[in-house]
């Protein structure tokens, strides 16, 4: 018989994730041993005013960057996936079903659990899971243990007290200290407020910043922390990793440090759009007239070339239009590139986190030749990208298709 594995379940609409969730998850981790905590995001859930509640995507957004780097902690979309209400029970009961082996541990708040009864089928959530449950503020700890005892005994199930220092954090009073223009630096993750400057959630201000040449290393600090509240760490890392190679590229095919700047500055805004859903980009690009192609709504990875442009453009003060036109074409390519244009084209393909079983051309072949002669270097990857295409049976860009015409006439392998 498999050993069960002890799993924690933070739910919640999340509505910004904040600290208070954190050290919640983290007291009941490490006072009942959990190996794991999944935080799962409500998609629609039935005891909250929807007008309040902000889009699936940003929440899920804040709380993975909230929950980066903190070991046991992970994102699950279980219920993002599902349509309608979304009840915890059966929330539960689709976790039991998947993953029979483990024991599974409900953590809530205290105004959670003194609502209890009105949840849908609380018996079922008690008979499924033991919860776990954190004093709200305020509350002396004789009167918490009775309530867990009294819930227990209601519902025939299993409550125990989650013991932490008492925190007067809540969401409600976040979005509230947004719309005031206050700090949240005391109660959320710095990398969740700094996401809700960004997008302009609940009221915010939306966040700028203006690219200064003389003072190239504060911005570029600025614009890191700004791109990292944003993507996914796994794009991040990919977006550190395009600007390095950008940059040694740079040291390569330019003769002037600033052209290297830029480089390494292309490299960075690349994928700036990326986070963002399909649909999230086709409503912007209307929004903003930014023309799209019929193979961009079909495949809307393409687009965010185009929106990437934009955004540098508008949200992070770049006005230098070779810069912008690498960040636009760094997908597709086009004919008649420049330098700066070609290098993070190439970079993105090439940079070192990159893995990938390339055809005909092998990705060490691909690296090395870049690193000797761009355009050879950019024709092989090319050649890879339509050879890809073709054998996937995906439609290819037209722009894509107009690029590789382009330079197989004038490149010589």
């Amino acid at each position: 018989m498999s050993r069960m594995k002890k799993i924690g379940i933070m739910g919640g609409t999340f509505n910004p994730i904040h600290n208070g969730h954190l050290r919640m998850a983290q007291a009941a981790m490490r006072q009942y041993h959990l190996e794991e905590v999944l935080f799962v995001p409500s998609k629609n859930p039935p005891h909250k005013k929807k007008k309040e509640i902000i889009g699936e995507e940003h929440r899920a957004r804040m709380i993975c960057l909230a929950i980066d780097g903190i070991s046991g902690f992970s994102f699950s979309d279980i219920e993002l996936k599902r349509s309608g209400t979304t009840y915890t029970c059966d929330t539960l009961s689709k976790l039991r079903e998947v993953h029979p082996t483990w024991e599974l541990f409900f953590i809530l708040g205290g105004d959670s659990l003194e609502s209890l009864d009105d949840w849908h089928m609380p018996e079922k959530i008690m008979n499924q899971c033991t919860i776990l449950a954190a004093p709200r503020y305020g509350v002396n700890e004789k009167d918490f243990l009775a309530l867990c005892k009294e819930k227990a005994e209601k519902y025939s199930g299993t409550v125990l007290p989650v013991h932490m220092e008492e925190l007067e954090i809540s969401s409600r009073a976040i979005r509230e200290n947004v719309k005031k223009g206050e700090s949240l630096l005391s109660i959320c993750p710095e990398k969740v407020e700094k996401y809700i400057a960004l997008h302009g959630l609940y009221g915010a201000k939306k966040h700028k910043i203006f690219y200064d040449d003389e003072n190239y290393n504060e911005y570029i600090t600025e614009l890191l922390t700004c791109i990292e509240a944003t993507l996914r760490p796994k794009r991040y890392q990919h977006t550190l990793g395009v600007a390095q190679t950008a940059a040694t590229l740079g040291f390569c095919y330019f003769s002037s440090d600033s052209d290297c700047k830029r480089a390494e500055l292309a490299g960075i805004l690349h994928d700036c759009a990326k986070y963002l859903t399909g649909d999230e980009m086709i409503q912007l690009c209307e929004k903003h007239k930014i023309t799209l192609t019929e193979t961009e709504r079909i495949n809307t990875a393409l687009i965010h070339g185009k929106l990437g442009a934009y955004l540098a453009k508008k949200r992070y003060g770049i006005r230098d239009a070779e810069i912008l036109s690498s960040v636009q074409y760094h997908t597709t390519g086009k004919p008649k590139m420049t330098t700066l244009e070609k290098i993070i084209y190439v970079a993105d393909y090439i940079e070192s986190g990159r893995k990938m079983n390339c055809m005909p051309y092998s990705l060490a072949e691909v690296r090395k030749k870049c690193y000797q002669d761009l355009d050879k270097g950019l024709l092989m990857i090319l050649t890879n990208t339509v050879e890809y295409l073709k054998k996937s049976d995906r439609k290819i860009d037209e722009m894509t298709t107009i690029t590789y015409e382009y330079y197989k006439e004038r490149v010589k392998l």
